[in-house]
């Protein structure tokens, strides 16, 4: 009997600090030998330079007089979690209450690791050639031009979907490819698949 108390004890004592939060004590930009890196409290991820700095969003971190950044511990510890994904490789998948918070962690997310970031918001009319390639005529020539997840995937960068509950079922099974398999066959008769394969 003592020992079903105390295990509940432990339970309980475990989600009380999960409930409470542990507070985030550190998060700095460091270079150090001329590589630059990003920590959250022990977690850390060095910043590679980026050939095309235009496509990393700005000022949605704020930086207090100190240097330190601005923000909540909530966003501090999604900040923190992100970057255990980032580290792990692993695709990111926000969900909260409808509003511009997931998108706003998530631009703060690629602002603080200055990475490129490519974005598609799906909508009920959102179509295969959206999220591939459109063809248009130029010079009088049909020419096939790459839309954000091609070039996400292709250059690198961070691709933001926003929208995922509204894709219609046409669109899903091109998304479930591309974030599975890595995998997309585009209209010019390219296939896009990982670089490791």
């Amino acid at each position: 009997m003592y020992g079903k108390n105390a295990a509940t004890l432990r339970r309980i004592d475990v989600l009380n600090r999960i409930l409470r939060g542990r507070p985030i004590n550190s998060c700095s930009r460091e270079i150090s030998s001329g590589i630059e890196k990003v920590t959250i409290d022990g977690v850390s991820k060095e910043i590679k330079p980026s050939e095309n700095p235009e496509y990393i969003p700005r000022q949605y971190l704020r930086v207090d007089n100190q240097g330190n950044l601005d923000v909540s511990q909530t966003i501090l510890h999604h900040l923190r979690w992100m970057l255990q994904k980032d580290n792990l490789g692993q695709d990111i998948f926000l969900i909260g209450r409808p509003g511009p918070l997931r998108r706003s962690v998530a631009m703060q997310f690629i602002e603080l690791t200055q990475r490129e970031l490519e974005y598609v918001a799906l909508s009920r009319d959102t179509t295969e050639s959206d999220l591939k390639q459109r063809r248009e005529i130029e010079s009088g020539t049909a020419k096939y031009h790459d839309q954000s997840a091609v070039r996400a995937a292709i250059n690198g960068r961070v691709l933001v979907i926003e929208g995922v509950e509204k894709a219609e079922r046409n669109v899903l099974p091109v998304l479930n490819n591309l974030l599975e398999n890595r995998e997309m066959n585009l209209e010019d008769g390219r296939l896009l698949i990982p670089a490791a394969r």
